[in-house]
C-alpha cells in the first residue's frame, strides 16, 4: 500500500492515476435508484411494496439497508440481529429472490463506522457497543464510557452529535469489519455492496488511544498532546484519510476475491474537499484507483447554489471520464417535490444522468410526493 505524506505527493499520485489506462467497469444503461432504509425491510410485505413501487416506476437498483446501527438485518455469526427482525426471517435472502422477479438490481447497504444513536443501551447482550467500548472513536485521549455518554444523551436528548462510531484507526476495528464484509460476500448473492458512513464522525475526532499508539509507531509525531496542536499537523490528515482508504482498499480486494461482478459502491460527502479535510473521506481517489465503481455523493442542499456548488466542483476535480461513475443523491426529506424534481434535471442537465433517491420513506409516508416528483424522471 503506498503512503501520502503530504499534499503535493497526493495531487501527483492522482494526477497519475487519472494518466493510466487503467480500464474501469462501464455501465452503459442511466441508473435510477433508491435507497430503502432498514424500517421497509423488517417483514416480507414490507419488500414487496417496495420492489412492487421500483419496478412500476423504472427503478432499476435498489441499495437495500442491512446494517444499520451494529446490527443485522441478515443471517450473520458475527454481527447482532436487529431486535426487530422475527428469528426465522432472513430480510436480504428474501429480497435478493424476490427481485429476480423484476429485474432489480440488489445492493447490501451497510453502515460502516456508524454504530448507535439512541439514548438507551443495544437489547442485545452481543452488540459491539456493550462487547468492545474500547473500539468507538473520541475526541478526547481516553476510552469512551459509554454509560456516562448514554446519561448526557437522555439529559440534553442530543445523541453525542450523530451517535457513537467505531473508529477507523482502531486495527481491531478493521479487522472485524473486513470479516463482516467477507460473510456478507460469501453468503449472499449480493449484485452490490454500498458503503454508508465510511468516515469520520466530525473533525475533531480521530483520538481512540489504541488509534493514538498506531499514529505514534507510523509517524514517529506525537510529542505534543493537545488537541489543537496534533490536528494541524499534515501527517495528522495524512494519517485520518490513509486508514480509511487502506480500509476501502483491503474491502475491495476481499469483495473481488469473491466476484469481478459486484459492484462496490460508497455513499460521500458531496463537496470533495469537505469530504477529504473534514471526514477522512477522500472519495475521488478511492475512484480514481479502483477501490469503488461508484461514488454517490449525498447531495441534499435545499438551495439551488449549494447543490450547484457541490456539482462544480465534481465537475472541476474528476475527469469527465468518472462522471458516469457518479450516482447523484437527492434527498426527498427536507424539501418539496419540485425542488427535488428541479435538482434532478439540473444535475442530468450537467452530464450526470444517473440519480438515487433518499428515501423510498418518503413515498410511502407521502404517497402523493412520488406523484409529483416522477414526472421529473421522464
Amino acid at each position: 500500500m503506498y503512503s501520502i505524506k503530504v499534499t503535493f505527493g497526493r495531487a501527483v499520485f492522482i494526477a497519475l492515476l487519472f494518466l493510466s489506462s487503467i480500464q474501469l467497469p462501464v455501465f452503459a444503461s442511466d441508473i435510477q435508484a433508491m435507497w430503502v432504509v432498514r424500517d421497509y425491510m423488517t417483514r416480507p410485505e414490507y419488500i414487496d411494496e417496495a420492489l412492487e413501487f421500483a419496478a412500476e416506476n423504472n427503478f432499476n437498483h435498489i441499495f437495500a439497508q442491512v446494517r444499520g446501527r451494529g446490527d443485522a438485518y441478515y443471517k450473520s455469526d458475527i454481527v447482532s440481529r436487529s431486535d426487530i427482525v422475527k428469528s426465522d426471517f432472513d430480510p436480504l435472502d428474501y429480497i435478493l429472490r424476490q427481485s429476480k422477479r423484476f429485474n432489480i438490481k440488489v445492493h447490501a447497504w451497510i453502515n460502516v463506522y456508524y454504530l448507535w444513536s439512541a439514548s438507551r443501551m443495544p437489547t442485545q447482550d452481543d452488540h459491539i457497543l456493550k462487547t468492545h467500548p474500547q473500539w468507538l472513536d473520541t475526541k478526547e485521549f481516553q476510552y469512551v464510557n459509554v454509560k456516562k455518554m448514554l446519561s448526557t444523551m437522555n439529559r440534553s436528548r442530543v445523541p453525542n452529535g450523530e451517535g457513537f462510531f467505531l473508529a477507523p484507526t482502531h486495527p481491531d476495528v478493521e479487522k472485524y469489519l473486513l470479516n463482516i464484509i467477507t460473510e456478507l460476500v460469501r453468503k449472499y448473492p449480493v449484485d452490490g455492496l454500498h458503503f454508508d458512513y465510511i468516515r469520520y464522525h466530525d473533525f475533531e475526532y480521530g483520538f481512540n488511544p489504541e488509534g493514538m499508539k498506531v499514529f505514534k509507531d507510523e509517524y514517529q509525531s506525537l510529542d505534543q498532546t493537545t488537541y489543537s496542536v496534533i490536528r494541524e499537523k499534515p501527517s495528522w490528515g495524512d494519517f485520518r484519510r490513509n486508514k480509511i482508504t487502506r480500509f476501502i482498499e483491503k474491502a475491495s480486494k476481499v469483495i473481488r476475491i469473491y466476484s469481478s461482478d459486484i459492484v462496490i459502491s460508497a455513499a460521500v460527502k458531496p463537496n470533495i474537499y469537505l469530504a477529504r479535510n473534514r471526514y477522512g473521506q477522500e472519495w475521488d481517489l478511492w475512484l480514481s484507483a479502483g477501490y469503488i465503481d461508484w461514488a454517490l455523493p449525498m447531495n441534499y442542499a435545499i438551495k439551488k447554489d449549494d447543490f450547484d456548488l457541490n456539482l462544480r466542483v465534481i465537475q472541476d476535480n474528476l475527469p469527465r471520464k468518472y462522471h458516469k461513475k457518479i450516482i447523484m443523491g437527492i434527498s426527498t426529506y427536507n424539501q418539496s417535490a419540485r425542488s427535488a424534481g428541479k435538482k434532478v434535471l439540473y444535475a442530468r442537465k450537467l452530464n450526470f444522468p444517473n440519480i438515487c433517491v433518499f428515501s423510498y420513506s418518503t413515498f410511502q409516508e407521502k404517497p402523493v410526493y412520488w406523484t409529483l416528483l416522477k414526472r421529473y424522471f421522464k
